[in-house]
């Protein structure tokens, strides 16, 4: 187990600015779980919603409605605003010396993201994202194998994760393309794109369909090649949907057979034979030792970012990486066509 920080050691001071549902339900209890942290101001430009945080959770903390009066106050901070608002929020404190934690993405465009580490630069300051699932067992167990070659060499994958609806926000910037970035494959495909920048790297060619009409997209089908000498040709396509449920999940066509992952809380990769023969064998991911026991991966991100404001390294999810993802969105948009609807269809058959 981890050692928590000692009762000597100066607690670390974290703000956490954005007021809303992931504030309420995820970083202002995961900050009270973890000892050595304190919550010291909530931010929200409506102080009334800062302050209902303040007193349902019983915090010693100062309610302010302008992130720039962290200056001075904090060694840390959470940002949870609209992603349109990230830059604005994180460029005054990191240039200032005071580290963050960004929800994901790090920002709505590349060169926002750019301004961010740059002044992350400036201020001797850590970006961290937050990509939770970077921080599961599943997630990082089956990387571990992958970069053994544990099942010979990959040759394709799918990864689909889709629901009827999506996050409940307090704000309707989720459905202003200007706000958010783009659509479900920014809110709900970056968990994703992450964990395979991680896994492989930066695809060599992308192309993306979607249903977006001067809009963010709905539903969106997105495609991935690398062709490299040391590992050969891989191909993966992606599909999200808040149109549709999809059962979600990751699987890998490779030597040593179909390899499957399913979404959420889960540890356990399924290993099917290449024949049909059912399912050969499973394998189960363990706690992972660098994070204390017990702590859920939300719990460990922010774990993990204290911890390398503490001890002066990266975060497991740091800002090149982020901008790195940033990258990578721009290239699908850059690629994109639109899906036929069924009226098009509908019409075409008919002709």
């Amino acid at each position: 187990m981890i050692p928590n920080p000692s009762d000597a050691e100066p607690a670390f001071r974290l703000a956490i600015v954005g007021a809303g549902l992931i504030t309420r339900n995820t970083h202002v209890p995961n900050a009270l779980s973890i000892p050595g942290i304190r919550v010291i101001a909530i931010v929200d430009p409506v102080v009334e919603r800062a302050r209902a945080l303040v007193e349902d959770y019983g915090l010693d903390a100062r309610a302010i409605t302008d992130s720039r009066d962290l200056i001075g106050m904090c060694d840390g901070a959470v940002i949870a605003t609209p992603n349109h608002t990230h830059r604005d929020v994180a460029v005054p404190l990191l240039a200032t010396g005071i580290s963050t934690l960004i929800e994901k993405p790090i920002a709505t465009t590349v060169a926002e993201a750019h301004e961010i580490l740059a002044a992350a630069s400036q201020g001797k300051s850590k970006v961290a994202l937050g990509h939770y699932q970077r921080f599961l067992d599943g997630p990082r167990l089956l990387s571990r194998l992958l970069r053994d070659r544990y099942f010979g060499r990959v040759h394709r994958f799918y990864h689909q994760f889709g629901t009827a609806g999506g996050w409940p926000a307090m704000s309707a910037y989720t459905l202003r393309r200007s706000s958010i970035g783009g659509g479900v494959l920014v809110v709900t495909g970056t968990h994703f794109l992450d964990r395979l920048l991680w896994m492989w790297g930066m695809p060599d060619s992308v192309s993306l369909t979607d249903d977006a009409a001067e809009g963010p997209e709905s539903h969106c089908e997105a495609q991935v090649a690398w062709n490299r000498p040391e590992s050969g040709m891989l191909s993966g396509v992606m599909r999200y949907s808040k149109c549709v449920p999809l059962p979600a999940g990751l699987v890998l066509e490779t030597d040593a057979g179909v390899v499957m992952l399913r979404d959420g809380f889960n540890d356990r990769i399924t290993v099917f034979d290449s024949g049909k023969h059912g399912i050969r064998s499973e394998i189960i991911g363990s706690s992972d030792a660098c994070f204390p026991e017990g702590f859920d991966p939300s719990q460990r991100m922010l774990w993990d970012f204290v911890d390398a404001c503490r001890n002066d390294r990266d975060p497991e999810v740091d800002g090149a990486q982020a901008l790195l993802l940033m990258e990578l969105l721009q290239r699908f948009y850059e690629h994109r066509s639109a899906l036929p609807s069924r009226w098009e269809s509908f019409a075409g058959e008919i002709q």
